[in-house]
């Protein structure tokens, strides 16, 4: 599929979502440069007319639907027996992953989401829609803190009865109804009742229901009230917490009845803030108060028998059907969303994951409808860092967490040509940086010979054309220098290195094994790719290049391996334009940091430089520390980042968090020229490259800037011109 045209303007560059139903890929519209997610019905349902019939309801449904709190479908058909739907793609965070990385949200920023979910919900309403899988999941917020409903493909229009009675239905039984649980139909209470549980999960950090098994919790949205939120949080108002019970009320007619109506009762609480909030009215006459102890089941009755029995006799209803229908488990899996470009989490027990229930809904009375469930789909990537260090822009913009831990292998998006008109020279800013580099200087520090067991590992560089794989401690070669190569990198395990070749057949880059000096692979086609730099998943890299032919300043990449085999590149980009920008570096919470000037829409038209910030995914960038084209970001380490700058007078090596700060002089020495940092594999140590003392050597300094030793002299001066040079310490 990747490189198809579909409809004659619709590219796919890369699949990123796949699920039993169908696959999401990446593509752009060739007419308009809008980037797209194309959702493709899998191959093995297109000859199933009811599964035909529900892809082709799924785009009728949404194109009926334009609100900006639901993923809008642009488009849709048939070609060469394929069944596609054209997507808004969006960017950003599920609210599952804010969950995971921030625990409890603020109530002003639960607020936030909880009254959008439900603004987006309306709008399906009025459309005769109900969403009927309503979960964390199924909620994009993108990184101005707005929500995007995605995944209707589940969807119901009360008109399509013949759909349902014929019987499949995916839920999730954290979020399910007791209605939708017992197999007795679902209205737009019931997506009302999972936004409840979304704002209790939200303003807690943690489901209200939890169990051992699927069983447990769906027993639990038939009989169990949840704790109350005011044993769990304290700062909840009282009235909201009124709210949040009335959603989820057993009872469909004690709940809101519509989006509208709750959206209301949250308006009549926070539209003037200097008002005494009202009382809501509570989910059921026979609530005593809010503040009981935790509930445990309600007594037995002939209703909760009656469910249970249901639940039991649907177990073989379904697994008949399935079995019947010659279906893999793979139909069984959640649909995928098309529109996140980070992985979500993979958890290790079905308890603490959203195990997906086939509900079977027939004719036959209650005391024969039941439920089964699949086991949970696994997740394609590994977990997504949980460090919450990272301030959010605001209130409701998750960021991306600064963190060691190997980031998923997330599919680097592309993005149309520029359509900005290109300068005539390489891009400088007029005005003056607004900011300098702190220059604070070290404490001095006498050079000395390293303990033998402080500094391990191998330095890669190139002096004088030459790459060399030298001992850290001894600047010994452990491979054959190779000619005519530059801009090393090692990979994370430092099995590869990836530099640039200077002439000859290898003028591009390429993959070297670190432990032999062989070449192993071209990995770009252009002789004018340059400063590659893996990401610390180790099967990506991102690299600047001047091969688009629009000018003489730099364009950032990225490019991905299959099974050692180059994907096609992608550029970074925003809304529409390609990055300008050189000298990239991969940090470990999947951003790259660059040095470029703000050309993007929404920039000043490129007066502000320096080093920015952008995700890896492409989206806006953001200012890490102002200056001009004349400072480099080098490495990182955790979340701290290296950058070389001569706006001091002469280059010098700084180190910055990678959100921004002040930055710190580590080689402090204005009598020579030093750069070209990079961090130990254990981020302990910083080597650099300087001529101070009159000869070119590799000195390395603590990240707090003591401990200041010479490692080991270069042949010869870095390749010129020196600055532009690499320098990578691997394992």
């Amino acid at each position: 599929m990747i490189g198809q045209v579909i409809k004659g303007k619709y590219r796919i560059y890369d699949e990123i979502g796949s699920g039993g139903f169908a696959t999401v890929y990446l593509g752009r519209n060739m007419d308009t440069n809008q980037i797209v997610a194309i959702k493709v019905l899998s191959q093995q349902f297109t000859a199933e007319p009811r599964y035909v019939e529900r892809f082709r309801r799924e785009a009728g449904l949404a194109e009926r639907i334009r609100h900006p709190n639901i993923v809008r479908v642009l488009d849709h058909g048939i070609e060469d027996g394929m069944h596609f739907l054209i997507m808004e793609y969006v960017q950003g965070l599920t609210l599952e992953e804010i969950i995971e990385r921030k625990g409890r949200l603020s109530v002003q920023e639960a607020l936030s989401y909880l009254q959008q979910t439900c603004a987006g919900l309306q709008a399906a309403f009025e459309a005769g829609v109900v969403h009927r899988d309503i979960k964390p999941a199924n909620l994009m917020i993108t990184s101005d803190g707005t929500v995007k409903i995605m995944d209707f493909g589940i969807a119901r229009v009360e008109s399509a009865v013949g759909l349902t009675q014929s019987g499949m239905f995916l839920g999730t039984p954290r979020y399910i109804s007791p209605e939708m649980a017992r197999g007795s139909g679902a209205d737009i209470r019931s997506d009302l009742y999972s936004v409840g549980l979304l704002a209790y999960e939200m303003l807690v950090g943690a489901p209200p229901f939890n169990g051992e098994n699927p069983w447990a919790v769906l027993h639990q949205q038939l009989e169990t009230e949840p704790p109350a939120l005011s044993h769990a949080r304290a700062d909840v108002p009282r009235w909201l917490e009124a709210v949040i019970r009335r959603a989820i009320a057993k009872d469909p007619a004690q709940r809101f009845q519509t989006p509208a109506e709750l959206i209301a009762a949250l308006e009549q609480q926070t539209a003037d803030p200097r008002r005494k909030p009202t009382p809501v009215p509570a989910a059921r006459p026979d609530d005593a108060t809010l503040e009981s102890e935790v509930p445990s089941a309600r007594p037995s009755s002939r209703r909760l028998v009656l469910g249970l029995s249901a639940v039991a006799v649907l177990l073989a209803v379904a697994l008949v059907a399935l079995i019947a229908y010659g279906l893999s488990r793979r139909a069984a899996d959640p649909e995928p969303t098309g529109v996140s470009v980070i992985g979500t989490r993979s958890d290790t027990a079905a308890v603490l994951s959203p195990t997906p229930v086939v509900i079977v809904v027939t004719n036959t009375p209650e005391e024969e409808v039941q439920a089964t469930a699949t086991e949970p789909a696994p997740t394609a990537t590994p977990p997504m860092p949980t460090d919450t260090s990272v301030a959010p822009t605001s209130t409701a913009t998750p960021m991306p967490t600064a963190t060691a831990t190997p980031m998923p292998t997330a599919t680097a998006t592309p993005s149309p040509p520029p359509t900005d008109v290109p300068p005539t020279d390489t891009p400088r800013p007029t005005a003056q940086p607004t900011q300098a580099p702190t220059a604070t200087a070290l404490p001095a520090a006498t050079a000395t010979s390293p303990p033998a067991a402080a500094v391990t590992g191998r330095i890669a560089y190139s002096a004088g054309g030459i790459l060399h794989i030298a001992d850290a401690a001894t600047g010994q070669d452990t491979v054959p220098p190779i000619a005519g190569m530059r801009h090393p990198d090692f990979r994370a395990d430092g099995n590869e290195v990836l530099a640039n070749g200077e002439g000859g057949d290898r003028a591009s880059i390429v993959n070297i094994n670190a432990n032999t000096g062989a070449i192993l692979r071209d990995q770009t086609v252009f002789t004018n790719d340059f400063h590659p730099f893996w990401a610390p998943d180790g099967t990506r890299f991102a690299y600047d290049s001047l091969h688009h032919g629009l000018g003489n300043y730099s364009m950032l990449y990225t490019q991905g391996l299959t099974g050692g085999k180059p994907l096609d590149e992608v550029t970074l980009h925003y809304n529409g334009q390609q990055i300008r920008g050189t000298s990239p570096v991969w940090m470990h919470d999947d951003w790259v940091a660059f040095t470029g000037c703000d050309y993007w829409p929404e920039g000043t038209g490129g007066s502000r430089c320096g080093i920015y910030r952008m995700p890896s995914w492409s989206d806006r960038p953001l200012l890490v520390h102002p200056g001009s084209t004349d400072m480099r970001p080098t490495d990182n380490y955790g979340s701290q980042l290296l950058f070389m700058s001569s706006e001091s007078g002469n280059w010098e090596v700084y180190i910055i968090s990678s959100q921004g700060g002040e930055a710190r002089n580590l080689s402090a020495s204005p009598a020579s020229n030093d750069g070209l940092g990079t961090f130990s594999p254990d981020g302990k140590w910083v080597a650099f490259a300087s001529n101070r003392g009159g000869g070119w050597a590799v000195w390395a300094v603590r990240p707090d800037g003591g401990g200041l030793v010479r490692l080991f002299g270069l042949p010869s001066a870095p390749t010129a011109p020196w600055q532009d040079e690499r320098m990578s310490w691997g394992p």
